[in-house]
């Protein structure tokens, strides 16, 4: 029996679509669980206001990334995998592009921060520390689309053996930073350890994996990087779906705390974290099978409902316990988070089974190419959890956040469930949209055909 269940695993681990897919859900319980260690241990060895500074920076520094990566990261998951030869350039135009504009915004930000801000001021930073808030917004951009990166090369564990390395590393250095005399010991703790790991992992990507997934994609039919048009046009999409979805949940613990007070909003925090590394592992399932996906449209539907059965097995009843568990785990930050906070916690889990259904269609609308109805159905969300956690918490107090959420997701499964239905049965299959091309006139990101020039420029090594 026990020979039985290693084959059925080897055969299963043999599939790049499960691989990749359990090693990105291997990697959100790594980032959760070091990212929780990493802030018990800076709450024991720093003062509350070190504390409060270096998360205040630390996050400002994720936020800036995010919204100057412009998603390319989604981007690269979705073309990466059929760029052919031109993966090395595609790769290549994400770094410049997501640098050059992290770098920029951090260097006004810190450039404000340095002349608006009296050096008493928490948020105040000096030259010396601005110019490296500058660096390490650049490189930790690079560090994040990396994980898209292995990700669209079929190489996802790499993505939890770096993190996890990272997490490792950023432990220890916080301990050392914190015996020292060393300003800023939280954010240098964090941001250092990025740029140790930044050139061995690049490394890997540019001398092994790029040349091998080139060596192994360039011969097949219709590879290549997407055209201009599609590209922008993708990411333009997902990016307003990324700033609305960023909005609702960097919004909602403030909504929280001008209806409610900051108490509440602290109850809110353990919730809502808890149920974003769920909603994460079902992302993580879903980012393979766009990758898969992309290489084979015409089996999407059928690898899909392979995904589905997993999450069936693995997400859901991951959500079934800890909605049962709730009362017990959040006894784990105090009696009033447990008292205030279950049925919360309860109701967000109860969200994950139409959010599948929501999770589906996003991944089918990006083998599609087609991102504006993702922007517009993270609109509707948005609308739905502000709006009805507003009108609600007069009411029912901070368990209206979760019956908002609930709502919002429920409406949204609704009315894209028969699209999700008609893929999955094959009767609606993915067609990517894509720009009418001139077969004369091609127009790719790298390639400059004589009878053009409106391009994308070329990003030399």
């Amino acid at each position: 029996m026990v020979a039985g269940r290693l084959q059925s695993v080897r055969r299963e681990m043999s599939n790049p679509l499960y691989r990749n897919a359990y090693a990105l859900m291997l990697n959100t319980i790594v980032n959760s669980g070091f990212g929780l260690l990493y802030w018990i241990f800076a709450a024991r060895t720093y003062s509350p206001e070190d504390v409060g500074r270096g998360s205040a920076l630390v996050n400002l520094m994720m936020l800036i990334s995010v919204l100057t990566t412009l998603n390319f990261g989604q981007a690269l998951v979705r073309f990466l995998p059929t760029a052919g030869n031109d993966s090395a350039r595609l790769v290549r135009l994400a770094y410049a592009i997501s640098t050059g504009l992290g770098a920029l915004v951090a260097a006004v930000v810190m450039t404000y921060l340095h002349l608006a801000r009296s050096p008493g001021d928490p948020l105040w930073v000096s030259p010396g520390f601005a110019a490296w808030f500058v660096v390490s917004t650049a490189a930790w951009s690079i560090f994040n689309l990396q994980d898209q990166i292995y990700t669209g090369l079929r190489s996802a564990m790499w993505v939890a053996l770096k993190n996890g390395v990272y997490g490792v590393v950023k432990l220890v250095l916080l301990v050392i930073v914190a015996l020292t005399s060393v300003e800023d010991g939280v954010f240098t703790s964090w941001s250092a350890p990025v740029l140790a790991l930044l050139v061995p992992f690049s490394l890997l990507i540019t001398r092994r994996l790029l040349p091998r997934h080139i060596a192994e994609s360039a011969a097949e039919p219709g590879s290549g990087a997407p055209e201009k048009n599609t590209l922008r046009r993708y990411m333009a999409g997902d990016y307003a779906g990324q700033v609305f979805n960023q909005a609702t949940s960097s919004f909602l613990p403030v909504l929280v705390i001008g209806l409610l007070g900051p108490q509440q909003s602290a109850y809110l925090l353990p919730a809502q974290t808890v149920f974003i590394a769920m909603n994460m592992l079902s992302i993580a399932i879903t980012s393979s099978l766009v990758v898969e996906g992309s290489r084979d449209p015409a089996r999407a539907h059928l690898l899909a409902r392979s995904i589905a059965r997993r999450i069936a097995v693995i997400v859901l009843p991951a959500a079934l316990v800890i909605g049962l568990a709730a009362p017990l785990l959040l006894l784990l930050y105090g009696r009033d988070y447990a008292e205030n906070a279950s049925l919360l916690l309860q109701l967000l889990m109860v969200s994950m089974l139409p959010r599948v259904v929501v999770t589906l269609w996003m991944t089918r609308s990006r083998l599609a190419n087609r991102t504006a109805p993702l922007a517009v159905q993270q609109l509707v969300h948005a609308i739905v959890v502000l709006t009805g956690t507003t009108l609600l918490s007069p009411i029912v107090g901070l368990d209206a956040v979760g019956w908002s959420w609930l709502a919002a997701e429920l409406l949204l499964a609704v009315v894209l469930a028969p699209v999700v239905v008609r893929w999955l049965r094959g009767t609606h299959p993915v067609q990517p949209r894509t720009q009418p091309v001139d077969p004369d006139a091609t127009e790719v990101i790298g390639r400059v055909p004589d009878q053009s020039t409106d391009r994308i420029p070329r990003v030399r090594d």
